[in-house]
């Protein structure tokens, strides 16, 4: 049964009224610095401006994920643990490195990391020399609070001595076989993003690389156009919301092909291009910049989605500060639904919606209830006259023995606000409780929450005893 603890504000009932007319809108994931290159924590929505295909676009919800609050003692939250939020890949790139190029390579990365204190999410990934991907230091396969006693940076000249082995040795045939060698790079970011695409919150990847040509000749005259791949990449890694940063090994007049491949990448995922192979300046320029993302989400310009790639400009009018943010998208004509079954079966929390859970006995035997609170400023709330109204749906199941799931039913809640509560509810969160009977060896529950408005969901997984 469902409990409501934010008064009458909140009603649940088995019939929906007919869904709330909203805009479908834009996710834009920014970073931002000031003219020194430090993070800025503490913009505003006020502080953003947003142009899509040359038209100003109102922002219609805004998060700060510096300023998410932690949970509360006895709370439980789907707020990202340290290891996994803005997991930063180091993908280091042999084949697409000269030989004279690899041992200066492998000395400014050690000395960009070896004496990090703080390297819990930095993950490190080889291209070898047979364009295969090789983890050095793999990204988790599971969530994990844990945290080594000693940085694992520490050890890193050992580490890639070990994955890169003899610097000289001869590039194989893929390397010289231009063609696949772009294939087998793509293939490598591509597997990179399928990774991190369960993983919470924004994403890098630091490509450290020559590059690879956009396009290549043929026998027949005409050359192989890699572009249209390299959009379809695109879209793989903007779906999993990660941003690629390519640390440019040569200057951008060496390669003028290379260069638009990775400005490409860079445009269309929201990254940073560095030129001339500066590996220790662009690590922790890459590390600092990601303290300072934040979330904005618009209604598309005429709520015109016609298919198309449209240009969008991210500024901010407070002096000194540069956001980062992709800078086209597809504006694709219909929306894929939320896929629940997927989010119930990841063992990542979603973090679109923040909620936190408190745990305590039920009033029944072999139950517990949960007091569940959301983050309002996640939620589309339309106004309809003088009130906001949203509609949310709330999914519990239970982990049982061998994979199985347990379903509760679907709770429906409608919002229908006053301005007053409203604000209220933007100060405090909305909080409500639900009683679950568990059966028998249960040890763990994931509550789902969807907005069936702007179509976004968060997970929370929940151990009981």
């Amino acid at each position: 049964m469902l409990k409501l603890i934010a008064a009458c504000a909140l009603a649940a009932c088995a019939a929906l009224a007919q869904d709330l007319a909203a805009p479908r809108l834009v996710t834009l994931n920014l970073t931002a610095t000031d003219s020194q290159g430090h993070a800025v924590t503490d913009l505003t929505a006020a502080d953003i401006q947003i142009t899509d295909q040359s038209k100003s676009a109102p922002i219609v919800a805004f998060r700060n994920e510096a300023l998410r609050a932690p949970a509360a003692a006895g709370e439980i939250s789907n707020r990202p643990a340290p290891a996994i939020s803005h997991a930063q890949v180091i993908l280091f790139d042999l084949l697409n490195l000269s030989i004279a190029a690899r041992k200066p390579a492998i000395d400014q990365l050690v000395r960009a990391l070896e004496n990090r204190e703080a390297a819990d999410a930095i993950y490190l990934y080889l291209i070898n020399v047979e364009g295969e991907l090789s983890p050095i230091r793999a990204l988790p396969d599971a969530p994990s609070n844990t945290r080594a006693a000693t940085p694992w940076t520490r050890n890193i000249r050992a580490m890639l001595d070990q994955a890169v082995g003899p610097v000289a040795v001869v590039r194989p045939a893929v390397a010289r076989d231009v063609m696949l060698r772009i294939q087998r790079s793509y293939a490598a970011l591509e597997t990179l993003a399928a990774k991190l695409a369960p993983m919470p919150g924004r994403k890098n990847i630091l490509w450290i690389t020559f590059g690879v040509p956009c396009s290549v000749p043929t026998t027949n005259a005409l050359p192989w156009d890699c572009r249209p791949n390299l959009s379809k990449l695109s879209d793989k890694l903007d779906q999993a919301n990660v941003a690629v940063d390519p640390i440019e090994m040569q200057s951008a007049s060496a390669d003028l092909e290379s260069n638009v491949t990775l400005q490409q990448l860079v445009d269309s995922t929201g990254g940073k291009l560095y030129l001339g192979g500066d590996i220790e300046r662009a690590v922790p320029d890459a590390i600092e910049s990601s303290r300072a993302t934040y979330r904005v989400r618009y209604a598309c310009a005429g709520n015109n989605w016609d298919g198309k790639v449209h240009r969008i400009h991210a500024t901010s009018n407070r002096k000194g500060v540069t956001l980062q943010a992709k800078q086209s998208y597809t504006a694709e004509k219909t929306s894929p639904p939320i896929n629940s079954q997927a989010l119930l079966q990841s063992p990542f929390d979603a973090a679109d919606i923040g909620l936190t859970v408190t745990v305590t006995p039920g009033a029944q035997p072999h139950s517990v209830h949960l007091r569940i609170g959301l983050e309002t400023q996640d939620l589309l709330l339309t106004q309809r006259g003088d009130r906001f109204a949203g509609q949310l749906a709330s999914y519990v199941v239970a982990y049982l023995p061998d994979n199985r799931l347990q379903e509760y039913p679907v709770l429906p809640i409608n919002l229908n606000l006053t301005t007053e509560q409203r604000e209220k509810m933007s100060r405090d969160g909305i909080h409500l409780g639900q009683d679950v009977t568990l059966a028998e060896n249960v040890h763990q529950l994931r509550l789902l929450v969807v907005d069936k408005v702007a179509n976004t969901a968060g997970t929370l997984t929940i151990p009981v005893q």
